[in-house]
């Protein structure tokens, strides 16, 4: 038996990426499945500025605590960044204008041995904790058009530095562990292959989802799409394809939820909206916005399938949310999503409307109208179990780092 962690995780994630919250919860609740004679303990640190408490309450009874800190040094932001926050915070008169860097007290006071994930942690002088980072994916490096060559730039120099300075590096999927030992292979022993399975939430199964289909004024039949809406998610695809059901006499109607926005491509929520009004889609695509996780989750048991046309991915959330709920979903054929294996799966080319079409007019009418109680109580057990695996092999890697 070894012995207990204390493992510190800074709050992830924002407005523009909910995942990273997403992630940091669906691990918490993980931990609180596993056996009880585990005596690790796990403290969350919320950064003020990015973080509010009330965002985490639904896993506060999972960890130690929950300790807000201040702006902090140190961190692998460029001082041009770190100067326009400390001006941001003295304008506004909420922050002295060169506020206490109080975090190292609080990993101190609190004897944690490792920060996760410590990307923005890298300069050692914070504690003597361990730092295990996350790499999401390196998408600026296999679709730049989709970055800013100042992004770019970023992303590189960082994944550089934590080669360089952390104890552990986290990749979700295969192809990115090849990609990280590629391009630092002298650091390949720090990288750890760690995917991800996420957290449904209390008792979905128990809920009605015709309620909240009925909430949202939806039809009995519909496609669902629940993603941010960034341009490498592939929504004017998906769209085209919609159209071109629609031409053919097979109407589909299409959910989509998440941000309405691509801080990259600011006008290419307007370019969205365009082609809905120009095709006369307004009755097949039915745009919701960010919508409550519970909201989103019971929209997905009542849709008749779900839809992952994104042409890059890490390890796609939403591929396992449909693995937990035992949803039948038609999706991209990319090298990151063949890897993740998804039930009930149809591959179409990224590249295809036509493809992807052809594909949903073939299957929709042999789909399931309802959520299928013995598709859902298997999937129900995968999701625990890979709550479970997925826990357990962080706690692993975290004590490889000591």
């Amino acid at each position: 038996m070894t012995d207990p962690l204390h493992v510190g995780i800074i709050g992830y994630g924002s407005s523009n990426w909910i995942a990273g919250r997403l992630y940091i919860q669906s691990l918490l609740v993980g931990q609180s499945l596993l056996d009880a004679e585990r005596k690790d303990k796990t403290s969350l640190f919320l950064h003020e500025k990015d973080h509010h408490p009330a965002a985490y309450q639904d896993v506060s009874a999972l960890v130690k605590g929950m300790y807000p800190f201040d702006y902090y040094f140190g961190t692998s932001f460029p001082i041009l960044k770190k100067s326009l926050a400390a001006v941001e915070r003295w304008r506004r008169n909420k922050r002295p204008f060169f506020p206490e860097n109080n975090l190292p007290i609080l990993l101190k006071s609190n004897q944690v041995d490792v920060i996760f994930p410590a990307n923005g942690l890298l300069s050692k002088t914070h504690s003597s904790a361990r730092l295990v980072c996350w790499i999401p994916d390196f998408q600026h490096l296999h679709l730049p058009q989709f970055f800013s060559s100042s992004e770019r730039f970023m992303r590189s120099w960082l994944f550089k530095k934590m080669a360089r300075k952390a104890d552990k590096i986290i990749v979700s999927n295969p192809f990115s562990y090849n990609d990280a030992c590629r391009l630092a292979p002298k650091a390949k022993n720090k990288f750890e292959l760690l995917p991800f399975c996420m957290y449904l939430g209390d008792n979905w199964r128990k809920e009605d989802p015709e309620v909240y289909r009925e909430q949202y004024n939806l039809p009995e039949n519909y496609l669902m799409f629940p993603s941010q809406f960034w341009k490498h998610k592939n929504h004017l695809m998906l769209f085209e394809a919609i159209h071109k059901l629609k031409k053919q006499g097979k109407p589909v109607v299409l959910v989509c939820t998440g941000a309405f926005h691509d801080f990259r491509f600011p006008d290419y929520a307007d370019s969205l909206k365009n082609f809905i009004h120009e095709q006369g889609l307004e009755e097949e695509i039915r745009i919701l916005g960010l919508l409550p996780r519970k909201d989103q989750v019971q929209l997905m048991r009542g849709a008749r399938a779900i839809v992952q046309p994104s042409l890059f991915e890490g390890w796609s959330a939403l591929l396992e949310d449909c693995r937990g709920l035992g949803k039948t979903v038609f999706v991209s054929r990319t090298p990151m999503h063949l890897e993740q294996e998804p039930d009930h799966a149809f591959f179409f080319d990224p590249h295809s409307s036509s493809e992807l079409a052809e594909l949903i007019d073939q299957h929709w009418d042999s789909l399931p109208m309802r959520a299928d109680p013995a598709r859902e109580q298997m999937g129900e057990r995968k999701n625990i179990d890979g709550l479970k695996n997925f826990a357990r092999r962080f706690l692993e890697i975290c004590q490889s780092s000591l």
